[in-house]
């Protein structure tokens, strides 16, 4: 495979993540963090840097399996330098970390034909037991 002929890039923002998902490769069955993770977020020159080497790129997608993107301190920053190398930016986050005005802020950043996706696992009375920590309230 040539970098030519990537079109799709998965990008991990961050290892940091408010929740504590028994699921979660991140931590032990929802009680703290497995031994070496290292908690931070992706530089924006790193991120710029593997953007160079695929001309043909048509999405960034944003998502997290040790981390949440939004979690990322510079998220915004990354988000700016993807626009200018994608034609599509998808997020995916579990949605609890942020106030609506951030998000209203993230809308304003983002073109139109963007997604972002916000993740529940369950309805309010079952949600906790999958997304612990998170807030289904405060995402709906």
């Amino acid at each position: 495979m040539n970098l030519t002929d990537i079109k799709w890039l998965h990008v991990e923002p961050s290892s940091k993540c408010n929740a504590w998902c028994p699921a979660c490769p991140r931590n032990n069955n929802g009680y703290g963090l497995i031994d070496n993770l290292v908690e931070e977020d992706l530089s924006i020159g790193r991120f710029e840097e593997v953007l160079l080497q695929l001309p043909n790129l048509f999405a960034v997608q944003m998502c997290g399996n040790y981390g949440d993107p939004i979690a990322a301190k510079n998220i915004i920053d990354l988000i700016n330098i993807a626009k200018r190398y994608s034609k599509k930016i998808q997020i995916h986050t579990n949605g609890s970390l942020r106030k609506p005005e951030w998000y209203a802020n993230l809308v304003s950043v983002l073109p139109k034909n963007h997604t972002v996706v916000f993740a529940l696992d369950g309805l309010k009375d079952t949600h906790s037991l999958y997304r612990i920590g998170t807030s289904f309230d405060k995402i709906i």
